[in-house]
C-alpha cells in the first residue's frame, strides 16, 4: 500500500453540508445557501469545469478518502441538529419551505449517498450507513439495493431500474412503494419470517422516530423532518433514474458496462464521491468509491448528475437527449 492519498478535490463533497449547517445557525436567507449553491453553482460547475478521467492508485491509502466519509456522518446530524434549531425558531413559512428544501439537499448528499456507499462495507461502516439512511427514514433502501438492485438491475425484476417510457415523476411514485415492498419480502425470504425480520425493524426504528419527535418536539418539527425526508428521497431516486433509465438486460444475461449509465463530470464526481462512475460500481459492488474506474464502453451521460436534474425534470427534453445515446 501507498502512502496516505491526499485528493483535496473530495472536500468539495462537505461545501452542502457546511453550508447548511451555517444557514440554519444564523437563519434568515442564510437557509437557502446549499439551494442556491445546489441547484444553481454546481449544475453550472457540471457544464463548465468539464470531466476528468484521473484516477487513485489501486494500492492508495483509504485513510484520507475514509476521512471524508466519516465527516459526512458527523456533519449530517450537525445539520439536522441546526435544522431542528432553526424551526423550534418558529420562522416564516417561506424560509421554513427552504430550510427544509436546504436539509433535504443534505441528507441526500451526507446522508444517503454516502450511506450507499458504506452500506456495501461491514462492521461499523456498513452500520454507520444505517444511522445514515435513517436519518432520511429510508433504512430499508440496504436490503432492497444490495439484495435487489444489484442483482435485477436492468431487468424488470428490478424496481430501481427506468424504463426508457418513464418520466422522472412517474418514476418517483412507482419505484418507492415497489422498493418497499421488495425489500420486505428479501428480508423475509432471508429470515424465513413474514414479521420477524430487519424491514420490519427498520419501519419499527422509523415509526418510532416520527412518534417520538411528534410528541416530544411537536407537529412543526415532525412535518418538517418528513419535509426533508422527501426532499432527500426524491433526489435518492432522480440519482436512480438517470443512472440507469432504458438500459435494459435479461435476467439471465451477466451485468456488463453497459448496464448504467457513468459520468466523468469532475464537479459531480467530487461532490458525490465518485457516485457517477456507476457502471464499475455494478460491476464491483465492494469496490470503494476512490477505486472506481471508468470505462470506455460504458455509456455515459451528457454531463454530470447536477448538471442532468433540470434536464430529467423535463421527459421529453430529457428523451430527445438520451435517445440517442442509448448502447
Amino acid at each position: 500500500m501507498s502512502g496516505i492519498t491526499f485528493k483535496p478535490l473530495y472536500f468539495l463533497s462537505l461545501a452542502i453540508p457546511f453550508s447548511v449547517i451555517f444557514g440554519n445557525y444564523f437563519g434568515g436567507l442564510y437557509v437557502g445557501a446549499s439551494v442556491f449553491l445546489g441547484l444553481v453553482i454546481f449544475p453550472l460547475l457540471d457544464l463548465l469545469w468539464g470531466k476528468g478521467l484521473d484516477e487513485n492508485p489501486e494500492d492508495a491509502s483509504p485513510f484520507f478518502f475514509d476521512f471524508i466519509l466519516y465527516s459526512h456522518v458527523f456533519l449530517q446530524f450537525i445539520a439536522l441538529g441546526t435544522f431542528f434549531y432553526f424551526v423550534m425558531s418558529e420562522p416564516g413559512s417561506s424560509l421554513l419551505i427552504l430550510a427544509t428544501l436546504s436539509t433535504g439537499l443534505s441528507t441526500g448528499i451526507s446522508g444517503i449517498v454516502v450511506a450507499h456507499e458504506l452500506i456495501h462495507r461491514k462492521g461499523i461502516p456498513k452500520y454507520c450507513g444505517y444511522l445514515l439512511l435513517w436519518s432520511a427514514t429510508y433504512m430499508h433502501f440496504e436490503s432492497e439495493h444490495v439484495q435487489g438492485h444489484h442483482k435485477y438491475v436492468g431487468t424488470d425484476l428490478d424496481p430501481a431500474s427506468a424504463r426508457a417510457n418513464e418520466g422522472l415523476q412517474y418514476f418517483f411514485l412507482r419505484t418507492v412503494p415497489q422498493q418497499f415492498f421488495s425489500s420486505w419480502k428479501i428480508a423475509s425470504k432471508r429470515s424465513n419470517s413474514v414479521i420477524f425480520h430487519s424491514a420490519a425493524l427498520f419501519l419499527l426504528i422509523e415509526i418510532s422516530t416520527l412518534l417520538v419527535l411528534y410528541f416530544l418536539f411537536g407537529s412543526l418539527i415532525f412535518f418538517a423532518f418528513l419535509g426533508q425526508c422527501l426532499v432527500a428521497i426524491y433526489l435518492l431516486e432522480y440519482v436512480n433514474y438517470i443512472r440507469h433509465w432504458g438500459l435494459r438486460r435479461e435476467a439471465k444475461d451477466r451485468i456488463t458496462p453497459q448496464t448504467s449509465w457513468q459520468s466523468n463530470a469532475r464537479l459531480s464526481r467530487y461532490v458525490l464521491v465518485e457516485l457517477t462512475r456507476h457502471a464499475d460500481h455494478h460491476l464491483f459492488a465492494n469496490r470503494p468509491y476512490q477505486s472506481l474506474r471508468s470505462y470506455e464502453d460504458a455509456p455515459n451521460l451528457p454531463t454530470g448528475y447536477f448538471g442532468c436534474f433540470y434536464l430529467a425534470l423535463l421527459p421529453p427534453l430529457w428523451k430527445k437527449v438520451m435517445t440517442p445515446r442509448l448502447p
